[in-house]
């Protein structure tokens, strides 16, 4: 198709234009993550994730040319250096979109403790080199973990990743849910320092829906390049569903939204597709607890206190509360936890999970129903369970409420003075970018009414560092700055920790310090880098402006050296990489080096414009808005 148009109607459309520029002039403008060229067609980077000690999870995600229903055959590689020169493990597998070409690789018969690097190809290409790492096997001396959550896109950017990628002193990231929010455009906590919009702009639903807010995170380049540097062990919270969810139903979910049973199932689908993590449920493939082993020296215990057997909340107090038979984790999931608790040889027994599980009381009275506050029968069984069978060594991590927490878990014969009657520690998590706690109170008025709350923090974002020996787990939080502008930047706030055969906090003064020569050499960040000396000689043009923008109707590309522009084409993909429309066009399309093109039939979102006129080629990005 062409698109050129006569003298008279160009004149015409550029009032229209200026005038559009002037009202879009007025508006923020909204940014989303965008694609980056060297990537292609991989733009969503690599990950790896559940490690063990022979074996790991690569994945990846192809995006095709065009929006099709064709397979895919992509290869994949492994190797123990970054140049992949030693290849130790190779393959291919079909990807389509039953999957949303996603990728993931059991990669098996692999050295403990070792770090690899890895690669996918498609039709020539090839991914950007990923590294991981698997677990120890027998005697571990030392383990480090960056434990993050709760990562709202348009809460701010992501500084509490872009710190760790920077230090990259750990051994894997645990992520304990909210990875992704569900809302629509602005429905939770929108930062306009940044005005970063997620796609799509409506709460999602549908699979599809929930494929899109992925692909817009996996996007964004401080999580796509910690996913390629470190494997990630992850489970869900609510909001990778819906907020507040429990197994039936969701605060979130109205019935004019259909069965949650179904949203629920695209949620968790959608995660599984996304997500480097291992399918191990027989009735549930989609099942999230399970066990991953760090030698004798840690067992992460990976619970779900969401969706799986949570009842539905209802408050703090009450007779359904109270009722002895109240469940949040589900009969079968409490009998696993139990026996893994049980049969664990490892030194430290982590349980890696949700909600808060320490009292948070305000005045006296239990403030949040939606932690186990909510479900108190349940934590009492769990603390009989480890008192009774002397299970020793219990840590619990745990994320969700956007503050940070260094509790001791109260039995009934608790003494805050000692930290006797206590069952063992608890490290609760800032989050990434949602907002903090409002809690009247404050954080001094809250531990002096809870004697085993050690520590609060109630409003700053971050990450924490998990540093566990033979002889102690310590646990040190970091803060960033802000999350108004990208940044690096992290402080440290406060450490605690827990010594073997005590189940109970002290604090310190003192950061817990990596190993020396262990965190092996940094995969490539991307390995097709395009020198800017060789665009600049091989490009006879250049793009100088695109407006209105958001566009309408019309958008208008001007150029700058265009005189040597003759026939050439305009690809425009949407935010998750698919070729929408394609534009041929010839110098007689040109009118004042300005080139008019019509994306009415194009969808609200954002958009990446790709002009080639034979090896040369320039990009463009824009937002397609209709007028309100």
């Amino acid at each position: 198709m062409t698109t050129g148009l006569s003298k008279t109607k160009w004149l015409t459309s550029i009032l229209f234009f200026f005038a559009a520029c002037i009202t879009a002039g007025a508006q923020s403008v909204l940014h989303t993550s965008t694609l980056e060229a060297c990537l292609a067609p991989f733009y969503h980077g690599v990950a790896s994730g559940d490690p063990m000690a022979d074996r790991v999870i690569i994945w990846t995600r192809v995006t095709p040319d065009t929006v099709s229903s064709d397979p895919v055959l992509v290869s994949w590689r492994m190797a123990t250096d970054t140049g992949m020169t030693t290849i130790i493990q190779n393959g291919s597998l079909m990807t389509d979109n039953t999957k949303d070409y996603t990728v993931k690789v059991d990669v098996q018969n692999l050295t403990p403790n070792t770090w690899y690097y890895y690669e996918f190809s498609v039709n020539g290409f090839n991914s950007p080199r990923g590294r991981t790492r698997t677990t120890p096997l027998g005697n571990a001396d030392s383990l480090r973990f960056a434990v993050v959550s709760c990562a709202n896109y348009e809460a701010g950017f992501f500084n509490s990743y872009k710190a760790l990628l920077n230090r990259a002193d750990f051994d894997a990231v645990i992520h304990l849910g909210d990875y992704i929010y569900e809302y629509e455009t602005g429905g939770y906590a929108p930062n306009t320092a940044v005005n970063r919009q997620w796609i799509p702009a409506n709460e999602i639903l549908s699979l599809s829906d929930y494929r899109e807010r992925y692909s817009t995170y996996h996007l964004d380049e401080d999580l796509r390049k910690l996913h390629q540097q470190f494997p990630f062990i992850t489970v869900w919270d609510d909001h990778e569903s819906s907020n507040d969810a429990w197994m039936n139903g969701a605060e979130n979910h109205q019935a004019n939204e259909g069965p949650f049973a179904l949203r629920k199932a695209y949620a968790k689908q959608a995660y599984f597709e996304w997500l480097p993590i291992r399918e191990t449920g027989v009735s549930d493939p989609y099942q999230i607890f399970r066990k991953l082993s760090y030698g004798n020296l840690v067992d992460l215990i990976m619970l779900d206190t969401r969706l799986h057997g949570r009842e539905v909340q209802s408050g703090t107090s009450g007779a359904v509360v109270t009722n002895t038979n109240r469940q949040l984790l589900g009969t079968d999931q409490f009998s696993w936890m139990s026996e893994r608790l049980d049969s664990s040889q490892c030194r430290w027994k982590v349980l890696t999970q949700q909600v808060m599980v320490a009292p948070l009381k305000v005045f006296g009275v239990a403030v949040n129903g939606d932690q186990w506050d909510g479900y108190p029968a349940e934590r009492d069984r769990l603390f009989n369970h480890i008192l009774t069978n002397n299970i020793k060594d219990i840590v619990v991590i745990t994320g969700d409420i956007h503050s940070s927490w260094a509790n001791d878990l109260p039995t009934s014969s608790y003494n805050g003075s000692t930290g006797g009657g206590s069952a063992g520690v608890e490290f609760v998590g800032p989050s990434v970018t949602s907002p903090g706690m409002s809690i009247p109170a404050g954080s001094a008025v809250i531990m002096a009414s809870n004697s085993h709350i050690k520590y609060a923090d109630l409003s700053q974002h971050g990450f924490m560092i998990m540093d566990v020996n033979q002889n102690r787990v310590q646990n040190d939080w970091y803060y960033v700055p802000s999350v108004d502008i990208s940044s690096a930047t992290c402080n440290w706030g406060k450490s605690f920790y827990v010594n073997h055969l005590e189940r109970f906090l002290r604090s310190t003064n003192t950061v817990s310090f990596p190993r020396n020569s262990i965190y092996g050499a940094m995969a490539p960040l991307c390995p097709r880098i395009i020198s800017p000396v060789a665009i600049k000689e091989a490009t006879p043009f250049k793009i100088s402006n695109v407006y209105p923008n958001p566009a309408n109707n019309n958008l208008v590309v001007s150029f700058m050296n265009a005189a040597g522009l003759e026939n050439g084409e305009i690809s425009i993909m949407n935010a998750a990489g698919q070729l929408v429309k394609k534009i041929d066009f010839s110098k007689n399309d040109l009118y004042n080096a300005q080139l008019l093109i019509d994306v009415t039939e194009l969808a609200d979102g954002f958009y990446t414009g790709l002009v080639k006129q034979g090896p040369a080629n320039a990009y463009f990005k824009f937002i397609k808005q209709k007028s309100n």
